[in-house]
């Protein structure tokens, strides 16, 4: 079973706020949440990883 990082725990590994957090789950590259109860939503560790390699080349081909 693959990790699921819940939204506190992930704008603290990325260094953001949780409302810049909520701001990115909007832009449409951002991993998708997955419903883990009813009320607890999370992150697939892997599209995490993914999306933050894509940009981080984004960012190296920039400069």
């Amino acid at each position: 079973m693959e990790k699921l990082i819940r939204p506190q725990a992930l704008a603290e590994y990325l260094g953001i706020g949780l409302s810049t957090l909520y701001d990115r789950m909007k832009e449409p590259d951002f991993p998708r949440k997955v419903q883990i109860s009813k009320n607890a939503v999370g992150f697939r560790e892997s599209e995490v990883m993914e999306w933050m390699d894509a940009n981080t080349e984004v960012k190296d081909q920039e400069r």
